[in-house]
């Protein structure tokens, strides 16, 4: 009877981690929440963007459940730094808190002023009151820069409305994103001609607290793939960014 109830339990281990070995691997994946790079449908509740196609894309070539989340700016560092999210496709965040993988594609960055703001050069935004995301890095320069005040907002539309109501000169961050946001809430009229500062990249990293990061040489390898399919230019053509 021992050695019948030793080798029923010995199955029963052995069927335990074979269902444990079996369970699916999900990775935790979060980006800005703002159009067009990611939003929630109002009405289907639907995750878009393209943010969340480029994660669909992952997800149906590595061996893993990817999820989304979408956040304000200021919260992505976090969860990445406490391990709460494992990757993220964003501008390049700090190397202590990431490993960083391929490059998915290049950002503008820059300043857009008011329509009665001319910027023709960088010099010309001392003394300005230049709108910026919380938590965003533009350039060096412009980060250490304190010839003109930085007020600091949680989203570029709260940014975009105080430039067309006068309360800022000019707003920096990602320039494609602010224009696109403009135009889809009436503030185009708002905007003067785009100062570019830089071309950021775009960058798959994921957390260093990630239990999951022996899956970033796959992930890799998948946006490679996706590159040379074209399917990277077609998100970023229809998602205008």
């Amino acid at each position: 009877m021992t050695l019948l109830l030793r080798g029923l339990l010995l199955v029963g281990v052995w069927m335990f981690s074979q269902h444990a070995l079996a369970e699916p691997i999900t990775l935790k994946f979060i980006s800005i929440q703002v159009a067009p790079w990611g939003w929630q449908d109002s009405e289907s509740g639907e995750i878009r963007g393209a943010f969340a196609e480029m994660v669909k894309e992952l997800d149906a070539r590595v061996d893993a459940d990817l999820s989304i989340t979408l956040t304000p700016f200021a919260r992505v560092d976090r969860e990445l730094e406490l391990g709460g999210h494992d990757c993220t496709i964003l501008i390049p965040r700090p190397e202590e808190m990431v490993v960083r993988g391929e490059v998915v594609g290049e950002h503008d960055i820059g300043v857009i002023p008011a329509r009665d703001v001319t910027l023709n050069d960088y010099s010309q935004l001392k003394g300005k009151k230049v709108a910026v995301l919380r938590g965003a890095s533009i350039t060096s320069r412009f980060d250490a820069d304190v010839t003109f005040q930085k007020v600091y907002d949680t989203n570029y539309l709260m940014s975009l409305r105080k430039l067309d109501r006068q309360r800022v000169d000019a707003v920096a961050g990602a320039i494609p994103t602010m224009r696109y946001l403009a135009e889809k809430n009436g503030l185009a009229g708002a905007l003067g001609k785009p100062l570019k500062l830089g071309d950021v990249p775009l960058t798959l990293q994921c957390s260093r607290q990630s239990r999951h990061l022996d899956l970033l040489p796959a992930l890799n390898r998948a946006v490679m793939d996706m590159k040379a399919e074209g399917v990277i230019e077609r998100i970023k053509s229809e998602y205008y960014f």
